[in-house]
């Protein structure tokens, strides 16, 4: 099975899921902090795009005055191009309420819902994350990890 991204098919197997989710099932290659990811290539390229661009924004702030703030859009478009996490899967995960991020390589799975545990209360997740990773895994015991990521793509990741 494949998906599309600009025009582009893409296979998707269970190896690349495996890739882009995080083992709480949350995906990691749309997340703003991950090295790896769509927002911070987006951002790189955009931020090269757009170089010099700040001069010409100044001069045209008043025929458009959103431009007045385009140092803060620059400040941020810098912070976006500039993650490093690495994903739980190799260690980059920090979130000190996230059990997952080590328990799934303990129990010899790769996502939650496949432990003999699942679910479990070994994580500290905020209610909200509670609800999030229970639905992940839900829907991937359900339909299969590669249906469950395709259907992630047609949603948005926040």
């Amino acid at each position: 099975m494949s998906t599309k991204e600009a025009g582009v098919e893409e296979e998707i197997s269970y190896r690349t899921v495996v890739e882009r989710l995080a083992p709480c099932g949350i995906d990691c290659e749309r997340c703003v902090m991950y090295a790896e990811g769509r927002i911070r290539r987006l951002a790189t390229g955009l931020a090269e795009a757009l170089q010099g661009f700040d001069k010409m924004a100044a001069r045209i702030t008043d025929r458009f005055p959103q431009l007045a703030g385009y140092g803060a859009f620059q400040e941020i478009l810098a912070l976006l191009g500039s993650a490093s996490c690495t994903g739980c899967r190799q260690g980059g995960s920090t979130l000190p309420f996230c059990a997952a991020r080590t328990c799934y390589a303990e129990q010899g799975v790769d996502f939650c819902f496949q432990c003999r545990d699942y679910p479990c209360e070994r994580n500290d997740y905020p209610a909200n994350l509670v609800e999030r990773w229970r639905s992940c895994n839900d829907r991937m015991q359900e339909v299969g990890a590669e249906q469950y990521y395709r259907e992630s793509l047609e949603k948005p990741r926040y």
